[in-house]
This record gives C-alpha cells, sequence and structure tokens, in this order.
C-alpha cells in the first residue's frame, strides 16, 4: 500500500482528527512564511530584526514603527484561502475534525472552517490596552492606534516574549486526537512544537505534509510528504471519497 493510500485509511477510520497548520499553510495563498531564506524574517526593518518588532516590548516602546511594518508586511488585505483550506472546511463537514493554527491570518474561517484554535492569536482585531475596546485592524491602520481614553489598539496577537494562554486547551485536544495530521509547519517553534508528543506520536500515527523534512520524518508513525499541501489533500481527497 503507498503511503498516500495508507493516510487516506488513517483519515477515514479515524474518529476525532486534529490538524496542526504553520506557515507553509498560507504560502500557497501567497503570503510569505516567516523563517525560509525568502521569508520576512530574512530582511531588516529600519534597521530591526521583524522578531525584535514583534515583540510585546517593541510594541509599547514604537508603536508606530511596530504597526508600520505590520501594515506594509503581515496586511492579508485580498488574500484568498487556498484549495488546502478548502478541502479541510469541507472535511469538516463529514468528519469529526479540528484546527490548531499557528497562522493569525483567519484563511481557515475565511474558507469556512468552524472549529479553529488560533493558537497564536488573530491579526483581524485589536484591542485597547486600556479599556478594553475592540476594533478591527484595518480601522486602526487606516485612522490611528491610539484610543481616547489613553490607550492604544494591540493587535489580538501572541507577540515574542508574551504567554501562549491557549497552549493548555491545545494540548488538551492533541491528547483527545486519534489521528494528528500536521501541515506546513517544521515544528520549530515552542510550546507549539511539543504538540506531536503530547498527542502520543510514539504510540499513534501521524501525517505531515511539510515543504521541508521535519524531525519526524523518519518516524516509525508518521508518514510524511515533502509535496505542496493543496495538492496532497486533493490527492487524499480523492482517495477518501472514492
Amino acid at each position: 500500500m503507498s503511503n498516500l493510500n495508507e493516510a487516506a485509511r488513517l483519515i477515514k477510520k479515524a474518529g476525532k482528527i486534529l490538524v496542526l497548520t504553520g506557515a507553509g499553510m498560507s504560502t500557497e495563498s501567497g503570503l510569505k512564511d516567516f523563517r525560509s531564506k525568502d521569508g520576512l524574517y530574512s530582511n531588516r526593518f529600519r534597521g530591526n530584526s521583524p522578531e525584535t518588532i514583534l515583540s510585546a516590548g517593541f510594541f509599547r516602546r514604537d508603536t508606530r514603527t511596530f504597526y508600520d511594518y505590520v501594515g506594509e508586511k503581515l496586511d492579508v488585505t485580498g488574500i484568498e484561502p487556498n484549495k488546502g483550506h478548502r478541502i479541510l472546511a469541507a472535511w469538516e463537514d463529514t468528519m469529526d475534525l479540528s484546527i490548531i493554527t499557528q497562522n493569525i491570518d483567519g484563511l481557515h474561517q475565511k474558507a469556512g472552517s468552524k472549529k479553529v484554535l488560533e493558537i497564536h492569536g488573530t491579526l483581524a482585531s485589536t484591542t485597547c490596552t486600556r479599556c478594553g475596546e475592540k476594533k478591527n485592524l484595518r480601522e486602526v491602520l487606516d485612522h490611528g492606534y491610539d484610543h481616547a481614553c489613553g490607550g492604544v489598539f494591540k493587535p489580538d496577537v501572541v507577540l515574542y516574549d508574551e504567554a501562549v494562554d491557549k497552549i493548555d486547551l491545545a494540548f488538551e485536544m492533541a491528547e483527545k486526537a486519534d489521528l494528528l495530521i500536521i501541515l506546513g509547519t517544521s515544528l520549530y517553534v515552542y510550546p507549539v512544537a511539543s504538540i506531536p508528543d503530547v498527542y502520543g506520536i510514539s504510540s499513534k500515527k501521524a501525517i505531515i505534509v511539510n515543504r521541508d523534512q521535519t524531525r519526524y520524518s523518519m518516524h516509525a508513525n508518521a508518514l510524511e510528504f515533502n509535496e505542496s499541501i493543496s495538492a496532497t489533500l486533493e490527492k487524499l481527497d480523492h482517495l477518501i471519497n472514492e
């Protein structure tokens, strides 16, 4: 049996499926990732590294440069979900499937997925640091980040040097899953990179689709495909429904 057929068999028989997605899920929609050779982290912005700019400390001391960077490099206006996003949304209609995403672009929800845990938050909305009022990011980019109460609007994302406050829920979802599907992440960033171990990959099967090899590429319980996510999901979808 080919690895694709085995992966399709695992998906069909699984009771509770957990999908973990990273930047590679969104690059197929035209967004740049962070850590690849040509990714966002390869270029400084006004003398600062992106990792520095996207930290809570930098946000507090230079909010203007922070928002200039977000508006120029991270704005997802006009970006549409790709075929992979849409296939996952369709699977949710017929399977017990949930998604944990490291992405902050909202493309899973735009494609129609409803059971999505945005582990690093969302760039779609902002919250005033003083009074808690909400505004969408586009409004803040267009009209300014200062609030009349004296606070500033901060994107609802987890910045560097902030805690990932939803990680306990993510680990709980991982423990309960019968099958883990990992899409577009090399599993470098902790604590999210711990999810396969929390899931129990030592005793349960996992499917991985990522452009570059992960540390699980030779793992006995991992079926890894170093190919396009959309193309691979399309092949699996065909096998599942034939």
